[in-house]
């Protein structure tokens, strides 16, 4: 008991001896000026950019533009001067949500789940934390890396992602802890648990070890973050991989923070758990009260249990190998593992359809309705019954790819639906008997959502899995959002694989290529022949399809003579073309905000917009200058060359 009370001793100074965030640079020598920061590069990240001033590139976030980079004062300024540089922000530190020192299933009402046997099993789950106890007995770690050593020590990862803190074990357990003998048993115990770690044994972390934590989980296709850790920063790296993990369909649960008080009367709420994006989880008592510590604020999503959880422990750090800890980085881990009990139940669902589920089936706590102490409620579990329904779809398939679904089942009983793919939502609002759809080899699981009055009755919902055998490309399968896009023009001869089974979707699209897929589109001659154009060679793979573009008045090329058929195709030059081609009608102006009328393809950005081809970005930017990749490109291409995709 003495030695326990000590460990305890320890993980409150942890709390405490830390009140607020600093930069990482204060824990550089004195007499060192240099400092981490995020560079954010309009474009693609440019390392020449970096190098010519001076500084040096830690980290690379390919995926938002992105780049850890350590800079002196002198060539930050510099390095924000450079036209290519969208901004430079600081690398801030953060740590784990603050904990004290044991109950919790029966709040959150788990014995009536249904089915029974739901166990989270298949579900991945990213803990980002200070890594889990691989060795404990009560938990399974199915991988994991450790980003530590992207801060100065590079010794922090030479245990790889073991948990030299305890927190993020004790967070492990809370989801995943084994159902067996022994210990405690977790809300989701065979959920696939995946340790990054992030922060260090003091619980320590900064924007750069976040984001690779992030990038990672993204990559790595998880399906849950579990984020048990704040910063009262709004860091901007952090945020654009968090959106980007949420636009891949990744569901995102943090701690909401331990800096309430009493009265629970001011927004206190901390980062990440503040962004939109993310479920923010407030703390409740054995009898459903906020625990005063839990932050409060309007963007509180849910409720969950944080006082006193009796979880797992590194059994270095405590010969129990478990411990009671409090605070909202025990009650997130509650949200994460019963999301998995939700996607396991409902594996069409899209992480925008569980968030919403688990929004509806809380069990409302405070003052009616959404609050800021306890936002919609406590979490519970979804005690629906649901129904093999696999049969009631009928479809068939060909060896290019073709699906075809009969959806006359679903009209029998509604007059529209809603239609998703591997949970993204294809069709909204659909009422037709048929609807075609593309895919490579593998499986894709559909979910027809029955509309009644325009809202979705999910517990009707009915699902089907399809398997396909063909066609086989090796770096594409049927998660990629593109993928139905690009298998569709592949089927119409209009995009090409490579001869080593490749479609190579994140390689840039060049001006010729681009041309060349519109003219097979559109059933252009595509003899090779002379063009207008001094630099298009007669013998060019594109040179019919330009000049049959030049004569259908699809493309001018430049005032020089000449047309630059190696350069990246952009996405304004990618909308000048589609308009022209497919006749598009003149769109609504002022849609977005960087797309101004001066600028070239304006009016055609605009078209795409009012033809419902395109909706921009989230931030309200169309982003002209962009360029495109083969993916990208395709998925334009289809939506202008087939309405069914719009």
């Amino acid at each position: 008991m003495k030695k326990l009370t000590s460990l305890f001793l320890i993980i409150l100074q942890i709390c405490f001896i830390y009140p607020r965030f600093t930069e990482a640079s204060e824990s550089l020598p004195a007499n060192e000026t240099v400092k981490r920061h995020i560079v954010f590069f309009n474009e693609e990240v440019d390392e020449s950019t970096i190098e010519q001033v001076g500084g040096k590139v830690i980290y690379k976030y390919d995926m938002i533009n992105a780049a850890s980079v350590e800079l002196s004062p002198n060539q930050k300024q510099e390095l924000k001067q450079s036209p290519k540089v969208k901004e430079v922000a600081n690398d801030n530190t953060v740590e784990v949500s603050g904990q004290i020192a044991p109950w919790g299933h029966q709040n959150i009402n788990l014995a009536k789940k249904n089915p029974a046997n739901l166990s989270g099993k298949g579900i991945k789950i990213a803990i980002l934390d200070s890594g889990v106890d691989t060795s404990h007995p009560d938990l399974k770690v199915n991988g994991g890396t450790c980003v530590l050593n992207l801060l100065y020590d590079s010794n922090l990862c030479k245990n790889s992602y073991s948990d030299g803190n305890g927190h993020g074990t004790h967070v492990a357990g809370i989801i995943a802890a084994k159902d067996n003998d022994i210990g405690i048993v977790g809300v989701a115990p065979n959920a696939e648990i995946y340790a990054i770690k992030a922060l260090d044994a003091e619980g320590n972390g900064t924007t750069t070890t976040v984001m690779a934590g992030l990038k990672w989980a993204i990559e790595n296709n998880m399906d849950i973050i579990n984020m048990s850790l704040t910063t009262t920063k709004e860091d901007l790296g952090i945020k654009a991989l968090i959106d980007k993990a949420y636009e891949k369909g990744i569901l995102i649960v943090a701690a909401a923070g331990n800096s309430g008080n009493n009265a629970g009367n001011t927004d206190t709420v901390q980062y990440p758990a503040k962004f939109s994006n993310v479920i923010a989880v407030s703390a409740v008592n054995r009898n459903n009260v906020r625990i005063p510590t839990s932050s409060t604020g309007n963007t509180v999503e849910l409720a969950a249990p944080g006082f006193e959880i009796y979880s797992t422990y590194p059994t270095n750090l405590a010969s129990s190998g478990y411990a009671y800890l409090t605070g909202t980085s025990m009650a997130a881990p509650f949200v994460t593992g019963m999301a998995a009990l939700y996607k396991e139940k409902y594996p069409t669902y899209s992480n925008i359809q569980i968030r919403k589920l688990l929004q509806e089936n809380a069990l409302d706590l405070g003052v009616p309705g959404k609050d800021p102490l306890y936002g919609y409620g406590l979490v519970q579990v979804d005690n629906v019954s649901t129904i093999d329904n696999d049969s009631v779809i009928k479809y068939q398939t060909n060896a290019s790819g073709v699906i075809n679904l009969n959806l006359e089942a679903v009209l029998e009983t509604t007059g529209s639906y809603n239609l998703y793919r591997n949970g993204q939502l294809i069709l909204k609002n659909g009422f037709a008997a048929a609807v075609t759809d593309y895919g490579t080899k593998g499986k894709i699981v559909y979910s027809v959502v029955p509309l009644i009055n325009g809202i979705e009755k999910n517990d009707q919902a009915l699902s089907l899995e399809v398997t396909l055998s063909s066609p086989y490309f090796i770096d594409l399968s049927n998660q990629h959002w593109y993928s139905r896009y690009l298998v569709y023009l592949n089927f119409k001869d209009v995009l090409k694989g490579y001869e080593d089974g490749a479609m190579k979707p994140d390689q840039q699209v060049t001006r010729a290529e681009a041309v060349a897929m519109l003219g097979r589109a559109k059933g252009l001659d595509g003899t090779m022949r002379p063009t207008k154009f001094k630099d298009v060679a007669p013998q060019s793979f594109a040179s019919g399809y330009i000049q049959s573009a030049v004569d259908q008045g699809i493309l001018t090329g430049f005032t020089d003579g000449t047309f630059k058929p190696d350069e990246p195709v952009t996405r304004a030059e990618m909308a000048i073309m589609l308009v022209k081609a497919y006749n598009l009608p003149k769109g609504a102006e002022s849609v977005f905000k960087d797309v101004t009328e001066s600028m070239a393809g304006y009016q055609e950005i605009h078209s795409l917009a009012q033809a419902a081809i395109t909706q921009g970005y989230a931030d309200g930017t169309f982003r002209p200058h962009e360029k495109m990749l083969r993916s990208t490109y395709a998925v334009f291409l289809a939506k202008a060359d087939h309405e069914s995709f719009r």
